[in-house]
């Protein structure tokens, strides 16, 4: 009876071993670890509002060159104080005005593409052209692209929660 549990200590010693060894002596993931969690998040999430169209970062980098692109921050207002995309407007704002954007493909997104998902669908469901950014604010800093508070460029970023801390060193997460 003794060797049974023997053999299992030693595999968990082992299990935990490997853990601790492939998280870094820190616990700290890695940025490209950070990006992989991010992309993993998002397309689980994707499957509940799959019938809204994603782009990724480097294709609204290259569709804003071609298109007059409106881009639509979904995230709360306590989110959008900490920093924004550049040239984005809150969701309140396009409400607001949502007729004067009816002829330009609006992107959305929050912090890593959830909740612009939903929003997303709502408005390709009014007949808007409308597109989800596939991770967010989060994929948005990982391709070393700017965020803006108050008209002055930052590396503070609201990430909604702990579970969402994934920001890319050289960034401050706030929640």
């Amino acid at each position: 009876m003794k060797r049974p549990l023997a053999s299992l200590l030693f595999c968990f010693s082992w299990v935990f071993l490997l853990i601790f060894v492939s998280a870094g002596s820190s616990g700290e993931l890695t940025d490209e670890q950070k990006l992989n969690r991010i992309n993993e998040l998002y397309g689980r999430y994707k499957r509940s509002f799959s019938d809204a169209p994603d782009v990724s970062v480097k294709e609204l980098i290259a569709m804003r060159k071609e298109k007059d692109v409106v881009l639509v921050d979904r995230r709360e207002r306590k989110e959008q104080e900490v920093s924004m995309l550049p040239d984005a407007i809150t969701s309140e704002q396009f409400e607001r005005d949502s007729g004067s954007f009816k002829d330009k493909t609006i992107v959305v997104y929050c912090t890593i593409g959830n909740r612009s998902g939903y929003y997303a669908r709502e408005l390709i469901q009014k007949g808007l052209n409308a597109y989800n950014l596939k991770g967010g604010i989060l994929a948005w800093i990982h391709a070393k692209q700017k965020l803006v508070s108050r008209g002055k460029e930052t590396r503070q970023v609201h990430v909604y929660g702990r579970r969402w801390n994934l920001a890319p060193k050289g960034y401050e997460a706030v929640w």
